[in-house]
């Protein structure tokens, strides 16, 4: 789906509230017991999607964050395979987790695991995709209607020179909820218009293989395709990643946590660009984009906004030939760091 670069701002309101409801749980069944006993550390358990994907690892991130503040252990397991999600709910139920946040890939094969957990007192809470069967705390997400409501407006706006305007969709998995709450809400939106027509898609289990067979065959099979609307992005393929992924320039190894200068080319038509030439800039990410093309990510040095802007998901993005490694040629750089010795808690690593 498309959830590149925004920031999951719910987790750490879920946290807080699995917190108070794990605490309030081991109030009841601690009572009377030693006041060191009843104030346990909480382990807290995330079950997520693959956390490859630039949008869970954002997601895991805001959670440790969230975790660090009440002081809980966040146990954590990615995975885009339903059982999987399913086996590793089932082992945190089993190791007697105080809490259980899931992002379920598929809500209706989660559902044996939030019933273990509801027999087991253990409470849950949904996040990002709701469940099909047992009881949930509660259930926080994003208005994936909202960004089908968007998506659906773009696809408009460029049928508006096309008719028909030809629209294939490569899915993701129909039982997770947030993607086919913003199909749902993209396909009501283009139904108004008559010039467009939907003419066919299929699931990929978010696997990039499936993925591109899926789109191949829509264009086989409609050669006059104008447009594909995909349940996915590059971050869902786990040979992307964001965080470890590097670019060689001027023999310096460019990845997360390098430090250059910015020397915007002349093919930029933004002004403003002139402003951030020779200005010393962190490396938050390494992208690539559909066509095999490298960016990066970077956010300026000394900028008192840099913060506010990381925690948005906000850069700057240039080619590795429109920067200028710091480190001397043969450095290795120092992927993983952001800024001198410090860990950034930066959350642009968004989207399924």
């Amino acid at each position: 789906m498309g959830r590149n670069f925004r920031k999951f701002l719910f987790v750490g309101a879920g946290l807080a509230l699995v917190g108070a409801l794990a605490a309030g749980a081991g109030a009841q069944l601690n009572n009377g017991a030693t006041h060191s006993h009843a104030t346990k550390k909480l382990r807290i358990a995330l079950v997520l999607p693959d956390l490859s994907n630039l949008f869970i690892a954002g997601v895991r991130d805001g959670a440790q964050a969230a975790a660090n503040k009440i002081g809980a252990t966040l146990l954590v397991k990615g995975t885009n395979d339903a059982a999987g999600q399913t086996n590793a709910m089932l082992s945190y139920v089993g190791a007697k987790a105080d809490a259980i946040i899931v992002d379920a890939i598929d809500g209706h094969a989660i559902v044996p695991a939030i019933k273990a957990a509801n027999k087991a007192k253990i409470p849950v809470i949904a996040v990002q995709s709701n469940v099909y069967g047992g009881k949930v705390a509660s259930f926080i997400s994003e208005r994936e209607e909202i960004a089908g409501l968007y998506i659906g407006q773009s696809v408009a706006t460029f049928c508006k020179s096309h008719s028909p305007c030809k629209v294939g969709i490569v899915e993701g998995i129909k039982a997770d909820q947030s993607g086919a709450t913003e199909d749902k809400a993209m396909k009501a939106y283009v139904a108004k218009f008559k010039n467009i027509k939907i003419v066919g898609g299929a699931e990929t289990q978010y696997d990039p293989a499936k993925a591109l067979n899926v789109a191949t065959n829509l264009l086989t099979a409609h050669p006059d395709l104008n447009y594909v609307y995909a349940w996915w992005d590059p971050g869902a393929d786990s040979s992307v990643s964001p965080e470890t992924d590097h670019v060689i320039v001027a023999g310096v190894r460019i990845a997360r946590g390098s430090r250059v200068l910015m020397r915007p080319g002349a093919r930029r038509a933004d002004a403003q660009d002139l402003f951030l030439v020779g200005r010393e800039a962190t490396v938050q990410a390494v992208l690539h984009d559909v066509d095999g093309e490298v960016h990066l990510a970077v956010s300026p040095d000394n900028d008192p906004a840099a913060e506010l802007q990381r925690n948005h998901g906000r850069f700057l993005y240039f080619s590795p030939d429109e920067i200028e490694p710091i480190e001397p040629a043969g450095s290795i750089g120092a992927p993983g760091r952001i800024g001198p010795g410090a860990r950034s808690s930066w959350s642009e690593e968004e989207t399924r």
